[in-house]
């Protein structure tokens, strides 16, 4: 399939760079999109194997085409270049609110394509960032919105569940930090994801506001919306423990939000690579 490299410049001035595959696979009629946005998890990026790039396969061969793309949280840590200069970036320093304007940016891209029918895939983090931007800033090429293995920033949940000794001890830490009026500290971070992390950053994706906890962002939008995660998270991960009951709550009242489990799955889906794409696939055949 023919790959070329992409770069867009967001609203505040940041580059970011994806790449993006047009599918000479035979055109497909009656398709709900016409192509896929796929947006990377937490120290990942556009290149990486895993399940977006088997996502992507199996997408052009299917007659979609497919954007991959950096945000801002590319990688653990990274230096992002604007038109300011460049400013820290990578997992470690971003903000995560400020994913709309590295969605935003790829979206129009896509529709400079012309693309006006977008399927919008993001894993892990970027499953959270694309629910985020949807609720708080819908884009009108956007027809449905997958979240692969969404995690739960929820403060409480974290806190009391039996397993989270050292997030309870990394919490303490960031507070600390920030208290003494060093938030830009990094810490090594070992609840729910091992990584490196400022201590305002841990604070912010993991302080009592909740203020990226998906649950609380999905009832918020608008498109057809499918969860997809693995039961090994659910079993294994304090972050995915209580989120398949809670998107059945919001599911009650709301018909456009749809549930997946993938028995045996992890976060990375590991063993079953293929598994999310055909999930995917069936949904929108519906």
């Amino acid at each position: 399939m023919p790959t070329e490299l992409r770069q867009v410049l967001t609203a505040d001035g940041m580059s970011l760079d994806g790449a993006f595959t047009r599918s000479d696979a035979p055109e497909l009629s009656n398709l709900p999109v016409d192509a896929f946005l796929l947006v990377h998890g937490t120290g990942s990026n556009f290149y990486a194997a895993g399940v977006l790039e088997s996502f992507a396969r199996q997408a052009t061969e299917t007659g979609h085409a497919v954007l991959r793309v950096n945000t801002r949280g590319h990688d653990g840590v990274s230096s992002i270049s604007g038109t300011r200069g460049s400013v820290p970036g990578g997992a470690a320093y971003e903000t995560i609110s400020d994913c709309r304007h590295d969605l935003h940016a790829w979206l129009d891209d896509l529709v400079s394509l012309g693309y006006s029918r977008i399927g919008l895939v993001g894993h892990s983090m970027g499953a959270v960032k694309s629910i985020l931007t949807m609720a708080i800033q819908p884009h009108s090429a956007v027809r449905c919105l997958v979240g692969l293995s969404p995690p739960r920033f929820h403060h409480a949940q974290l806190m009391a569940d039996s397993r989270s000794e050292a997030f309870r001890a990394d919490y303490a830490y960031a507070v600390q930090r920030v208290d003494e009026g060093r938030p830009e500290e990094l810490m090594a971070v070992q609840q729910p994801l091992p990584m490196l992390l400022t201590a305002a950053g841990f604070l912010a994706k993991y302080g009592p506001h909740d203020d990226y906890d998906v649950i609380s962002h999905l009832p918020q939008v608008s498109l057809p919306t499918l969860i997809v995660v693995g039961s090994g998270s659910v079993e294994h991960s304090p972050a995915f423990v209580n989120l398949p009951g809670a998107v059945l709550g919001i599911a009650e009242t709301n018909e456009c939000l749809s549930l997946e489990i993938v028995e045996g799955a992890n976060t990375g889906y590991s063993g079953h690579l293929d598994v999310p794409f055909e999930r995917v696939q069936r949904w929108l055949s519906r």
